[in-house]
């Protein structure tokens, strides 16, 4: 939902502008082989290696958090969740839920909480919402990226992020409610307005729109969870939201083949349903249908539905997912796993750079893998240094990304007078279509063959709701076409909640 600095060119305008961080040649077949192996073997360690003492497993056992509001929450998210430092109680006539209730639930994205705000959780005007059970939330993320080697070039001539200094700024307003007050026990109905600006519109979509406009009922405590209306996709599937929450830009992972297929993403929004199962030993299964994005890309996107209520624009048919994996917190006597694998299918036709012609049944497979490596603390468990894989592939004759791969290294407290910091290091290698460059070549254009992106990124919780992120990356070729030289940039990134 919020856009990450190293997320925001997926929109595709044009071949060499599509991704933040520039895109790769893949590693060979037997990563992909390892990274599928190793997904299995982690999910199979997990459920067998911590097993119940015999009265904990006669007893009904709470939910965490993660289970209870439906979202595969990224293995560290409490580490980088603040403990809450006042409270939203009010004097209200009647009762009314509590402030954390309202937030962001039913998704793999987590936003920080209410208190970990500039506002505080217990300022005026969210004590007068909550006596309505409603409340709010501001959130600004804003970055500049900047290469010192590069040559100064015009606008007209820029090709990737930070050639010139490139500025994003993109400002969120959320209204939560319970809508138990209207009869509707356990609903939540999460409306979010977006304005996005930047100074190289291939990076971000510029945008004054409504993004989200959903309904969210968990059924038989939290085990069945539907969430219903415009929304982006990419915070329900594929779980890229892994190495702690919104607030953090240590985030991976930067794919973008899920989204060539179109799977919507921020700022853009989607009619969509989305229905997940949970057990209690922490295996899950969903499934969703989404009105699918533009084949033409995210421009034309906003060309078509500029406000974000249209729902079905003409030519674009239906993408259908499913995910299935197995999720568990870091606890004191086990790490974090979060294992998860699926497929996305699309009816919508695409043009094929192998025939020419317009075809449908563009589909994506994505298997990941997370693992808490060591649990430093038992006071506090999801501390602590981990890995993941990442394998995505799609079709290369209707995809100019075809496949994605990524290993990441990311540390939760790296120091210990800094719990709620982060630190990472991420190798991403994507592949180039052979039949998109063997166009760009037809047309006379330089094409690049071999391309890796290495990223290293600190995230600071300088004070209640504000976080601040400084990502180095180095590509080895930033562009598809035309075949430039390698190129370090830097970028620092801010985001604040209100």
């Amino acid at each position: 939902m919020l856009p990450r600095q190293s997320r925001q060119a997926r929109q595709f305008v044009n071949l060499h502008a599509r991704k933040r961080c520039a895109a790769t040649l893949a590693f060979p077949g037997a990563y992909r082989a390892g990274t599928v192996f190793f997904a299995i073997l982690l999910a199979a360690h997990a459920a067998c290696a911590v097993q119940p003492a015999a009265d904990e497993a006669a007893a009904p056992q709470a939910l965490p958090r993660s289970a209870q509001d439906g979202s595969a929450a990224p293995l560290p998210t409490e580490a980088l969740r603040p403990p809450a430092r006042g409270s939203a109680d009010t004097t209200c006539s009647t009762a009314h839920v509590d402030i954390e209730e309202l937030n962001y639930l039913g998704a793999d994205l987590v936003l920080p909480t209410y208190a970990d705000s500039i506002t505080g959780s217990s300022n005026r005007l969210r004590r007068d919402l909550l006596c309505h059970d409603l409340t709010y939330r501001f959130v600004s993320n804003d970055s500049i990226a900047a290469s010192p080697q590069s040559s100064p070039v015009t606008v007209p001539s820029q090709i990737y992020v930070g050639q010139r200094p490139t500025w994003t700024t993109a400002s969120y307003f959320f209204l939560t409610a319970d809508l138990r007050s209207i009869h509707l026990a356990g609903f939540q109905l999460n409306t979010i307005a977006v304005v996005s600006r930047t100074s190289w519109y291939p990076d971000t979509l510029e945008a004054s729109k409504m993004m989200q406009a959903v309904l969210y009922k968990p059924f038989l405590h939290h085990r069945i969870e539907i969430k219903a209306g415009y929304q982006n996709s990419d915070d329900q599937f594929v779980g890229m939201q892994v190495g702690g929450n919104a607030a953090s830009g240590s985030e991976g992972v930067f794919a973008v083949p899920q989204h060539e297929i179109g799977l919507a993403y921020a700022p853009l929004s989607a009619p969509s349903v989305t229905v997940r199962a949970q057990s209690g030993s922490g295996f899950y299964a969903k499934g969703g249908l989404q009105r699918s994005a533009s084949p033409a890309g995210g421009a034309e996107d906003l060309h078509r539905d500029a406000a974000g209520f249209r729902f079905d624009p003409k030519g674009d048919g239906l993408l259908t997912l499913f995910e299935g994996g197995y999720k568990r917190d870091a606890r004191a006597d086990a790490p974090a796993t979060w294992v998860r694998g699926g497929y996305m299918t699309n009816t919508t036709r695409y043009l094929s750079a192998k025939t020419n012609a317009y075809t449908s049944g563009n589909r994506c497979w994505f298997v990941l893998a997370d693992r808490q490596l060591h649990v430093p603390s038992v006071a506090a468990p999801s501390h602590g240094l981990y890995m993941g894989v990442s394998a995505i592939s799609v079709p290369s004759d209707l995809n100019a990304y075809p496949t994605y791969d990524e290993l990441r290294f990311y540390q939760v407290a790296p120091l210990r007078s800094r719990p709620y910091d982060m630190a990472s290091l991420i190798v991403s290698p994507t592949g180039y279509s052979r039949f998109t460059r063997a166009q760009l070549a037809a047309a006379g254009k330089t094409t690049a063959a071999s391309l890796s992106t290495f990223m290293a990124s600190y995230s600071v919780h300088v004070h209640s709701g504000i976080y601040i992120s400084g990502v180095a990356a180095y590509n080895t070729r930033p562009a598809i076409t035309p075949r430039l030289p390698g190129a370090f940039t830097a970028t620092l990134q801010t985001m604040f909640f209100f």
